[in-house]
């Protein structure tokens, strides 16, 4: 009699400890599925890697802050494509302040800063890029 409670108390403490290891597999899985969006949406938000036309937003936003600034490091980027790109892009400048910007870029190749922001930190699960 003792043996089969004690055979069941450590089956359920084993189901326990399966149950709250598939959780956190399961909650590391969800935070790579924000970062690794290639089942994107058309017309949606896709995370990218940062590319000559990034670096080109990313330092025509910079212009937009007040001030003479250069670009420090960028930290995360999505695009849109939509009748050009629009860029989402969070960075630094050169003294350590962080900004989020929404960048247009025409089919023509030109820029429109359509929001800037300055933001406390950054706050980011995914890979950073230089």
């Amino acid at each position: 009699m003792n043996k089969k409670i004690l055979l069941v108390a450590l089956s359920s403490v084993a189901l326990v400890a399966c149950n709250s290891v598939s959780n956190v597999s399961s909650d590391k899985m969800n935070l790579q599925e924000n970062c690794n969006l290639s089942h994107d949406i058309v017309g949606g938000w896709a995370q990218i890697d940062v590319t000559p036309d990034v670096l080109q937003a990313a330092k025509y936003a910079v212009k937009a802050i007040p001030g003479d600034h250069h670009l420090g490091k960028i930290y995360n980027v999505k695009q849109q494509v939509v009748a050009g790109v629009n860029y989402s892009i969070t960075f630094s400048i050169e003294n350590g302040d962080y900004y989020s910007a929404i960048i247009f870029r025409s089919l023509q190749n030109t820029y429109h800063v359509k929001d800037i922001k300055q933001v406390p930190s950054i706050t980011s699960n995914c890979d950073s890029y230089k």
